[in-house]
């Protein structure tokens, strides 16, 4: 099993600030094709269609996000003529409105779709538009990069693992990157004590993949004053891990808007790459 159609999504003509360079990578590593799709969005909401705007300027607004995204592709063009990787670029143009529904068609071909933190310093609400219409539309596992430059020679993977469908997830997701992983180990934060797993927490995971031949390590840790995303970072650079999987909104959306929870958590604090799923 290995990642053979991965995709990134560019929507600004800074490519340093995107993930890129890193899914170059991945496609060169893992012997992948690499999609790259440059957006150009219509940020106006579809209010702003009712309030007396006009048809000129609408149409103008739409014809800058074309101009966008061709420009995006062309400059994404140059960059990849010079890869040994097998790839293609496509521009489209989306009304930001329509991004959701557009993205979650568009993605689903693909294995792994990689993205930049949508919670990145510069970041704008469409990455985390688009970073939700990948899981949730598409349905597809996310590798997130972290702002610092980081390399896919991952040998030290943590699950965390809370029996949760979307945890499940993200652990069959990153198979590939598991079964050539040299270390690879399920991290527990105070399993329910009436779980189907309650007297084996986190072994019928443990079983599964060592069927795929994946060999990993139980650790059940205590619940802190901390953030479960944060104790779960934490760990990691104790233990100096190379990836975090985990499910992808365990919690509703709107709940993790509002109040917080391990998936916006990790998103904002994540210095290693995530990969993600649900």
């Amino acid at each position: 099993m290995q990642y053979q159609a991965i995709a990134t999504i560019l929507h600004q003509r800074d490519l340093e600030n995107s993930a890129l360079n890193v899914a170059i990578e991945a496609a060169r590593r893992w012997g992948a094709h690499l999609h790259i799709l440059c957006l150009g969005v219509h940020q106006a909401d579809s209010v702003f269609y009712h309030v007396g705007a006009s048809a000129l300027s609408v149409q103008e607004n739409i014809k800058v996000a074309q101009e966008d995204a061709i420009a995006l592709e062309a400059q994404v063009r140059d960059r990849l003529a010079q890869e040994d990787i097998a790839w293609d670029v496509q521009a489209g143009t989306v009304i930001f409105n329509g991004l959701d529904a557009f993205l979650a068609d568009h993605m689903r071909f693909h294995d792994l779709v990689i993205l930049p933190s949508p919670y990145r310093e510069g970041a704008q609400r469409i990455d985390v538009t688009i970073f939700e219409a990948c899981t949730f539309g598409a349905d597809m596992p996310v590798l997130i990069v972290p702002k610092t430059p980081v390399s896919l020679d991952i040998k030290k993977v943590q699950l965390g693992w809370d029996d949760g469908r979307e945890a499940m997830a993200a652990s069959l997701a990153a198979l590939p990157l598991l079964q050539v992983a040299k270390h690879a180990e399920i991290v527990l934060i105070d399993p329910p004590r009436h779980s189907a797993d309650r007297s084996d927490p986190g072994g019928r995971l443990a079983q599964h993949l060592a069927r795929h031949g994946v060999k990993p390590e139980i650790f059940i840790l205590s619940k802190t004053h901390e953030s479960i995303a944060a104790q779960l970072l934490r760990r990691a650079h104790e233990r100096d891990i190379d990836m975090i999987v985990m499910g992808a909104y365990g919690h509703s959306r709107l709940r993790e808007a509002v109040m917080g929870g391990p998936t916006r958590n990790m998103l904002q604090i994540a210095d290693v790459p995530l990969l993600m799923a649900r």
